[in-house]
């Protein structure tokens, strides 16, 4: 028995990302230590200046500060690995990717380093799919920390090659204030690197910064707006009792604000293309109407009344058979349907909708018992509502 357990462990999704987060260590791990191989005595920053100490260090060559900087966001972003974060999978897989070309293409030297971490950029793409969970807490964690080294590395990196910029660059205050014109693309032209070195420099943190930035933002921006989607699933779960408003036409846009008005609870289905029709952060669930799944979300088993007010006979058909498959026999979700062609009206009754009408024909009847000098009272609106509409 714990043979099998222990074979289904090995086959496991955490056991694979178990074995790639260690390879991704041990890749972070030979990166850094040549740097911290290569170290010297450094003299007294408070005496010669900041950008003297670091080129005293030995350990920060040019090449040597991005590697740095990569090899500890790597060891970084393993730990998020571990636990199948689909953020810290893109960066891990953009990261081994610019190691491989540097260090196969650029730094030679370096080669069986590039080879290892070309071997870990195929694994990680190749076992893609366990890489799933969606997390708006650690994509920001690791968003903000990304862009954080990025600053880091740009603004001691202007700091070492100072000299070769125009106006020189001698504090950190300069420094931080370039970093940030490269990392946004800004560009005002105001501190212009004069030498190669300082150039390439240069392009490589715009690089960074239009990959990053763009990558950050755009996946934090989507787990909002996928985490505003599951709150109001999650309300949506606890609603009972409520109105189920199912389309977008002014008939339902009126229901709708009328129900609010009385402090009731009510939740909407519309298309996408219509959600400007409602505001904005109440209880919307948009899709296709017709779809089981949509209004399951809606929690139509448990509503009081499902109001069916689309601007297609044809359409409404359908979400009302939908709405039917769902609530079943429960006869305490009471069903409603506006029908916009009069001719339609037949057809859409055989399929027993607890209350159906057409604007036209309510119109027309209150119209004509006004004509007539009858009174319309409560009483007599349930009576046009329930029985001219309803009965045959």
């Amino acid at each position: 028995m714990s043979d099998n357990v222990f074979i289904v462990f090995l086959k496991s999704s955490l056991f694979i990302r178990l074995v790639l987060s260690i390879l991704i260590i041990v890749d972070g791990y030979m990166i850094i230590t040549p740097v911290f191989g290569a170290y010297t005595d450094y003299i007294d920053w408070r005496a010669n200046g900041f950008s003297e100490w670091l080129k005293s260090l030995g350990f920060m060559k040019l090449l040597d500060i991005p590697r740095f900087l990569l090899g500890i966001s790597l060891i970084f972003l393993s730990l998020f690995m571990l636990n199948g974060a689909r953020i810290a999978w893109v960066f891990s897989l953009f990261l081994l990717a610019i190691i491989s070309f540097v260090d196969l293409k650029i730094a030679t030297e370096n080669i069986h380093q590039g080879y290892f971490s070309l071997g870990l950029f195929s694994a990680l793409s190749v076992f893609w799919r366990r890489y799933h969970h969606h997390s708006l807490t650690s994509a920001g964690f690791v968003a903000v920390t990304c862009i954080i080294a990025l600053l880091l590395y740009s603004i001691f990196g202007t700091l070492y090659i100072g000299n070769e910029f125009l106006p020189v660059v001698k504090d950190g205050t300069t420094a931080f204030y370039f970093a940030l014109v490269c990392m946004t693309t800004v560009g005002f032209g105001d501190i212009v690197p004069v030498s190669t070195d300082a150039r390439v420099f240069t392009v490589t943190v715009i690089i960074l910064g239009i990959t990053i930035f763009t990558t950050s933002v755009v996946y934090v921006v989507g787990l909002l707006a996928k985490g505003t989607k599951e709150i109001v699933r999650k309300r949506f779960s606890y609603m009972k009792n409520h109105y189920v408003v199912i389309g977008s036409t002014p008939t339902a846009v009126s229901v709708y604000q009328g129900l609010k008005n009385r402090d009731l609870p009510v939740a909407v289905i519309c298309q996408e293309s219509h959600r400007t029709h409602y505001p904005e952060k109440d209880n919307i669930v948009t899709g296709d109407p017709t779809s089981t799944a949509l209004l399951a979300e809606a929690n139509v088993k448990q509503a009081q009344y499902v109001l069916i007010m689309t601007d297609s006979d044809a359409l409404s058909t359908f979400v009302l058979l939908g709405v039917k498959q769902l609530v079943n026999a429960n006869k305490d979700v009471k069903t409603i349907v506006l029908v916009n062609q009069e001719s339609n009206m037949d057809k859409i009754r055989l399929l027993e909708p607890d209350m159906l009408f057409s604007l036209s024909s309510l119109g027309g009847e209150v119209l004509m018992r006004v004509l007539c000098g009858e009174t319309i009272s409560n009483a007599s609106m349930s009576d046009i509502l329930l029985n001219k509409m309803v009965k045959n």
